[in-house]
């Protein structure tokens, strides 16, 4: 999965196109989902350069992976899909 494209939708939510690839090819967890159509999706969960925690998620593609979300910080339910803890909204809130 060496060739991966950022799509603009990936964009929204304020972070750049180097965020976004940084974060993916650093990532500390990715899990493979499948999709009812029978597409492949990854989500991963990784860093930009300052060391901000970046939720992705791409799309297995011919041409390689695109990654159409990303967010940050991650959901809760990334950090459970990826079997993490912690993170802004992945607290236990029974603390």
């Amino acid at each position: 999965m060496n060739d991966v494209f950022v799509h603009e939708h990936a964009l929204v939510h304020g972070l750049t196109e180097q965020q976004v690839l940084h974060a993916w090819r650093n990532a500390v967890a990715v899990a493979r989902r499948a999709c009812s159509n029978g597409e492949v999706d990854f989500v991963a969960i990784g860093f930009d350069q300052h060391g901000r925690s970046i939720e992705v998620v791409g799309r297995k593609k011919p041409f390689g992976v695109l990654i159409f979300h990303a967010n940050t910080p991650p959901t809760a339910r990334a950090y459970k899909e990826l079997g993490l803890t912690g993170g802004a909204h992945g607290r236990d809130r029974r603390q």
